[in-house]
């Protein structure tokens, strides 16, 4: 085997077992996590488990300083060749199979049964809920969401359009990291230090990604539907903008899934795109919002809004309706004009990056300011807010006040912005700022 950072004998034979949630792309290898369950300490080239065959050659890589242990995950990669399994690499992890809690995942069948999914270090809980009347409230192991209110199973889409509030905080790509984003949205008062809502008839805006990468993605999607109804009882509105990465989940494409999850769906024997089903509390909460929306005179979709979407003489409404028609299975359907796919083509609103030159090959070319003004001029509006490419601060997009970025990290301690509009005054919030500028971001310098 070839180690790319630190050298082992051939101790890391017997590692994974197939997840049933593995998708090859193209020549990619097919991806799998597991447990270690066993280090063997004699040379071996091959390895069954679970009734499958793995082998290793000199071209089977650890490409990672991470020493393995039994218990912990592991992912290997691996390509099938005349029925023979061979790992390309292998990639153990610091995670414990016994650290890992996850859920509850609320699913409704046919007869109004609730059933919930957990797990609870390593071992997966099923229960049978109670029928609700007309108000279900499940106990949660989530910090944020000690309590998840179920009112009605299905969800009602909210409007396209709003008045613009008082004040009015617009994040994006959080990407699971909810640690930092509680702590920003405590520091700013939208949330009390129970996590819950204070911002009265205020608005959030989380402008698309909120999900994939990080390991906190099950947690912030119940605090996100939480904070959502909660303010809606004060007067507020809390906006789930959907991005690019909740239409891969949701489609089964999980390239970008934390390795986290892709363990769970194993363990308890489902494919993770339909623990969002739209059988699944979470997954019709999802389905179930906007894409676009208009507040004021700030139109906000997650990667953008180019001429060619502006061409279809779309209402915000239309355009929302048409994206949540096409959400779920399968993921990157046959290669169709714009019109029949919102959601996967490059210059729909969830993966359009005609805004910033380092892109203009694969998006391009660049919109005109003619073609700027006829997007804004059909929805009557001033300004596009986006997220997706990031920036790495929010600010103009080569200083045109027409167009925002606001995609920043999120996954570093101290990184996480947010656009507040406050009183017709746009402002750059930090994690200890309250009054930033906003600056002139360069879209052809690589961030």
């Amino acid at each position: 085997m070839k180690f790319s950072t630190i050298t082992f004998t051939r101790l890391f034979c017997i590692v994974c077992a197939v997840c049933s949630n593995s998708i090859a792309f193209g020549d990619r290898p097919t991806e799998i996590v597991e447990v270690i369950y066993e280090l063997p300490t004699s040379e071996t080239s091959n390895w069954h488990i679970g009734g499958t065959e793995y082998e290793t050659n000199d071209a089977t890589s650890i490409d990672t300083d991470t020493k393995p242990i039994i218990g912990n995950l592991a992912i290997v990669e691996f390509e099938t060749i005349e029925n023979r399994n061979i790992a390309t690499t292998i990639t153990p992890l610091a995670i414990s199979s016994a650290s890992i809690n996850d859920g509850p995942y609320l699913f409704s069948d046919e007869n109004n049964q609730i059933t919930s999914l957990t797990m609870q270090n390593g071992v997966v809980k099923k229960l049978t809920l109670p029928e609700p009347d007309e108000l279900l409230i499940v106990s949660a192991d989530i910090p944020s969401v000690p309590e998840i209110v179920v009112q009605k199973f299905h969800s009602t889409s909210p409007p396209s359009t709003y008045s613009m509030p008082k004040k009015l905080l617009a994040v994006s790509d959080i990407e699971g990291n909810i640690e930092h984003l509680i702590q920003f949205l405590q520091f700013h008062k939208v949330i009390d230090m129970q996590c819950n809502w204070s911002w009265g008839t205020n608005h959030l805006l989380f402008n698309g990604d909120s999900v994939d990468r990080g390991d906190k993605v099950t947690e912030l999607l119940w605090f996100m539907r939480k904070l959502q109804q909660q303010a809606l009882k004060e007067g507020g509105v809390v906006h789930v903008v959907l991005g690019n990465h909740e239409a891969m989940i949701l489609a089964n494409d999980i390239r970008y899934t934390h390795p986290k999850y892709k363990f769970v769906a194993k363990r308890m024997g489902i494919e993770y795109h339909n623990l969002f089903s739209e059988q699944s509390v979470l997954g019709n909460w999802l389905r179930a919002q906007n894409s676009f929306v208009q507040v004021g005179d700030y139109l906000f979709v997650h990667a953008g809004y180019g001429p060619e979407l502006d061409s279809l003489q779309l209402t915000g409404q239309e355009i929302n309706s048409q994206v949540r028609q096409a959400l779920g299975p399968p993921a990157w359907p046959e290669k169709t004009k714009l019109e029949n796919s919102l959601v996967w083509h490059s210059k729909g609103p969830l993966w359009y990056r005609g805004y910033f030159d380092k892109h203009s090959k694969k998006y391009g070319p660049k919109p005109t300011n003619e073609e700027i003004d006829s997007i804004l001029l059909r929805h009557h509006a001033n300004t596009i807010v986006v997220g997706h490419t990031v920036t790495g601060t929010i600010g103009w997009l080569d200083g045109d006040k027409r167009l925002i970025g606001i995609d920043v990290h999120w996954d570093t301690d101290g990184e996480g912005q947010g656009l507040l509009i406050s009183d017709g005054k746009q402002i750059r919030v930090t994690m200890t700022e309250t009054d930033a500028q906003l600056e002139s971001i360069s879209t052809s310098v690589k961030q």
